[in-house]
C-alpha cells in the first residue's frame, strides 16, 4: 500500500484533502489547540513546533496511515485535518477530524476520506470511535453510519479522565447505496452558494455552437422551434455569429468562421459541435482568479465582445470543456 507522504491530493469541490508534511506542524497545533470544548475531546500533542514536525515525520512513513489537512479551493487555506489509519483486512480507522467552525468543510472533508477508503483502497468497512458525551460528532455519525451497541470495555483516557466510546461503522455498500449520493448533492449546494457569492453572478446565458455555415445549420435548429434573436460579426475573435432562441430550450449560439479565419477550424472539423457553455460574471478579472483557483484554466486573453460591448474570456475545466465567461453590463 503507498505510503502516506506519497498520497496525491484528494480534490473536491470547495474542499481539497492533502497529505500532511513536516511544515504544517505549525497549521496541526493552530487547529486542533483551537478551543477547549473540542479540545477535550482530542488526544493531546505535542505544541512544540520540533516534536511535531518529527511526529508527522514519521507518520509520512508510516504505512497503512493516512493525514490529511483540509484545504479549501476557495481560499487555499488549511480549515481542519482528517485522517484514515488501522488499516487491516479491508478495515480502517478513521478519526483525528477537527474542522474550523467557521467552515463549511465537515461534509466535504468526510466524504472525500471515504470515497478513497473505498474507491482507492478497496475497504470494506471504515469506522469511527467517539466519545459518548461528544453529542454533536455523534449526532453527526448516527447520521450516515450504523451505531454499534456500547461496549463497556471500549474506553479512552484524555487528559486523565476516561470516557466512554461508541462506534459507527459505514459499509461500502451502504456508502455506495445512499451516502454517497446524498453527500455529493450536499457538497453541490454549498460550492454552488459559495461560487454564486464569490463572482457575484454566475448566470448561464448560452450554449456556443460551432458550424460551418450559419444559414445551413439554423434551417435545422428551427426544426426544433428555434428562431432568430440576433446577429453579429465579430473581428476581433474572426466570427459571424447568430443567437437562436426557442421557448423551454437554452439560448444558443452558431458561429462560423468569417473569411480567412480559421479560429473555428478545429471544432468544425467533427461537424456541428456544441464546444462551449457561456456564463454572465460580474467582474470577468476577479472570477478568472476565483476559477484559477478550482483549477479552471484561462486560455484565451480577456477581449472586448463586440456583440455585448464588455470583456469575454475563454477558460478549460478540468475535463477539458470549454466555457466562457461575459461581464455583465449593470
Amino acid at each position: 500500500m503507498a505510503l502516506a507522504s506519497k498520497t496525491a491530493s484528494l480534490i473536491g469541490l470547495s474542499f481539497q484533502l492533502r497529505s500532511v508534511v513536516p511544515d504544517d506542524a505549525a497549521v496541526v497545533i493552530k487547529l486542533r489547540g483551537q478551543d477547549g470544548v473540542r479540545q477535550k475531546y482530542l488526544n493531546s500533542i505535542s505544541e512544540g513546533i520540533t516534536e511535531q514536525k518529527a511526529w508527522i515525520a514519521k507518520q509520512n512513513v508510516t504505512e497503512n496511515d493516512y493525514y490529511f489537512v483540509i484545504e479549501d479551493r476557495f481560499t487555499k487555506e488549511p480549515v481542519g485535518l482528517i485522517g484514515l489509519y488501522n488499516i487491516t483486512d479491508g478495515h480502517a480507522e478513521w478519526g483525528r477530524w477537527i474542522v474550523d467552525s467557521s467552515s463549511l468543510a465537515a461534509v466535504e472533508s468526510v466524504n472525500l476520506l471515504m470515497a478513497f477508503g473505498f474507491n482507492d483502497l478497496g475497504l470494506a468497512e471504515i469506522y469511527c470511535q467517539t466519545v459518548v458525551d461528544n453529542a454533536a460528532v455523534v449526532k453527526f455519525h448516527d447520521g450516515y453510519a450504523a451505531k454499534q451497541p456500547l461496549d463497556p470495555a471500549l474506553t479512552v483516557s484524555l487528559r486523565g479522565e476516561t470516557y466512554q466510546l461508541v462506534e459507527h461503522i459505514l459499509t461500502r455498500v451502504s456508502y455506495d447505496a445512499t451516502v454517497s449520493a446524498k453527500w455529493d448533492a450536499f457538497c453541490q449546494q454549498i460550492f454552488n452558494r459559495r461560487l454564486a457569492a464569490e463572482l457575484g453572478c454566475f448566470e448561464f446565458h448560452h450554449i456556443g455552437i460551432a458550424v460551418r455555415s450559419i444559414k445551413d445549420a439554423a434551417h435545422g435548429y428551427r426544426l426544433l422551434g428555434y428562431q432568430a434573436e440576433s446577429s453579429f460579426v465579430d473581428p476581433e475573435q474572426g466570427v459571424n455569429g447568430l443567437f437562436m432562441t426557442a421557448k423551454s430550450q437554452p439560448r444558443i449560439e452558431l458561429l462560423e468562421n468569417m473569411e480567412g479565419s480559421h479560429v473555428l477550424d478545429s471544432w468544425q472539423k467533427q461537424s456541428v459541435t456544441p464546444y462551449h457553455f457561456a456564463y454572465f460574471v460580474t467582474d470577468v478579472s476577479h472570477a478568472l482568479t476565483v476559477m484559477g483557483k478550482l483549477g479552471i484554466r484561462q486560455i484565451t486573453p480577456v477581449k472586448q465582445s463586440i456583440y455585448f460591448g464588455a470583456p469575454i474570456v475563454f477558460l478549460l475545466l478540468p475535463n477539458r470543456f470549454m466555457i466562457e465567461i461575459m461581464e455583465k453590463i449593470k
